[in-house]
């Protein structure tokens, strides 16, 4: 049994070499910060229409000049008559302590250069869950060219959801986050309404803002009036509307068949309920951020080509596990055919809902929610544009809505003078098709270029490291030592 001793003493030395080295670093853009890009047909994302042929002009990381313009001595980017957007913003994600391996260098390759991360680790460090301090870090290097990353914008902090938690409690963790230089509380399903009234007086006296989920037992008019500025995911219209919905709210739907009850939500739709909630959302200026892509696993979970998607490729092992378990709890909480024709029906019903909110005013954002976030944010974008948005407010969704709801608009969301240069070029119009936002021949993130060459490294590197073993066993240490292991 030599043999297996030593075996065992090799994993053992691999496994604690794959802890201690640190992880590789993603390929970095080029060093300049100023540009003549030529050639390119800005879209106006604020009214949609799109200029004649012209060039911009990027000094030191911020856009200087468009149109003609003193140029002399800078390098030149020949846009080939292509369309150039405004970097685009995911405003719901999640990082790790690997994502600078997993995760982020696939925002950049997909022209995503602003995220909104909605949760911060429960403490000052975390082994597994990336901090806000990790956050901040990684902003300024990517500032700085030295990492692959898109900007945070907003951090939110971890979840407030045990139905335990008391308003001494709520008011504890929220100083405490607060201190550690969070931007946002979050709130999650279970949290009781008092808890949730704490939680909003608590988010008001630091100066957060108050976001995240709509807490099952509080009604969307009581967390308006409480301040909450961004509400997340397809379920919360297609809740509120339900004809039962307070019942449901009150926890008398509990014993209730799931599918039966997904049927129910589709079936007996109040439009009266979904108008008032819309002038409510509108007039409070709050954001719907409904990550149709997280409710398409569910209506696509026994899909084989949605389960085999090649794209999981740019997960690791653990993730891909965890996601495929994900899509099986699915299929046995919602069983055979008529479970899955239930979550189709639902799904659809959420995007109709949406693209009725927009319609009424109701602020719409773009936000993922999954661990190939990159690639799935041009899929969320075709969702929009299926719920009923034109291309054209779907990209203005993407950016400088986004950017002004984070109070960022003078810097960031749009290509003006004096803002900074996150930019996407594209090879088609993305008015015409929403397909087209994936047709990237560069970003430039802060005035550094990625051409469609650093852009392929990336995606290669995100995909050699989701198959690097020596990650797998970092994410498994990770979870093991982690804090949050338990509620994961």
């Amino acid at each position: 049994m030599r043999w297996l001793g030593g075996g065992l003493g090799a994993i053992a030395l691999l496994a604690a070499a794959a802890i201690l080295i640190p992880p590789s670093a993603a390929p970095l853009p080029d060093a300049d910060r100023s540009y003549l890009i030529q050639r390119v047909r800005i879209v106006d994302v604020e009214t949609g229409a799109i200029g004649a042929p012209t060039s911009v002009t990027v000094r030191d990381g911020r856009i200087a000049a468009i149109g003609a313009a003193d140029a002399a001595g800078l390098r030149v980017v020949d846009g080939g008559g292509g369309w150039l957007i405004p970097g685009l913003w995911d405003m719901h994600v999640h990082t790790f302590q690997l994502s600078p391996q997993m995760h982020l260098p696939l925002f950049v390759a997909n022209g995503v250069t602003s995220v909104r991360d909605m949760m911060d680790c429960p403490g000052v460090r975390d082994s597994l869950i990336a901090c806000v301090a990790d956050k901040r870090r990684w902003t300024a290097a990517a500032a700085e060219g030295q990492m692959a990353s898109p900007r945070f914008v907003a951090v939110a902090s971890y979840y407030l959801d045990k139905p335990s938690l008391t308003p001494a409690d709520v008011r504890a963790q929220i100083a405490a986050a607060a201190g550690r230089g969070i931007d946002a509380v979050k709130v999650y399903n279970r949290l009781t309404p008092t808890a949730y009234r704490a939680a909003a007086e608590a988010a008001r006296a630091h100066r957060l803002r108050l976001v995240g989920h709509l807490p099952q037992a509080v009604s969307l008019e009581a967390a308006i009036a409480a301040g909450q500025s961004s509400f997340e995911h397809g379920h919360l219209l297609v809740r509120h509307c339900f004809r039962e919905g307070a019942a449901w709210r009150a926890g008398r739907l509990a014993g209730a068949d799931p599918t039966s009850l997904a049927e129910a939500m589709v079936r007996d739709h109040e439009p009266a309920a979904c108008g008032r909630a819309f002038d409510a959302m509108r007039t409070a200026g709050v954001a719907l951020v409904p990550t149709h892509v997280t409710r398409e696993e569910d209506a696509r979970a026994t899909d084989p080509a949605f389960v085999d998607d090649a794209r999981l490729a740019h997960l690791d092992p653990l993730s891909r596990w965890a996601y495929r378990d994900d899509l099986n709890g699915t299929a046995t909480h919602y069983p055979g055919p008529r479970g899955a024709a239930a979550l189709r029906a639902y799904f659809d019903h959420g995007l109709r809902l949406t693209g009725a909110a927009r319609r009424a005013g109701v602020r719409v954002l773009v936000g993922t929610d999954t661990g190939v976030g990159g690639l799935r944010y041009h899929d969320e974008m075709a969702h929009l544009v299926r719920a009923g948005l034109t291309p054209a407010e779907v990209l203005r969704a993407a950016t400088i809505d986004a950017a002004r709801h984070q109070g960022l608009d003078r810097e960031s969301g749009s290509i003006t003078v004096g803002k900074r240069a996150d930019l996407v070029l594209l090879a088609g119009d993305p008015i015409a098709n929403i397909a087209n936002s994936r047709s990237i021949r560069a970003v430039f993130l802060a005035g550094r270029l990625y051409d469609r060459d650093g852009l392929d490294a990336l995606t290669d590197f995100n995909r050699g490291q989701a198959g690097n073993p020596a990650n797998w066993v970092r994410l498994l240490w990770g979870f093991a030592r982690s804090s949050v292991a338990a509620d994961l």
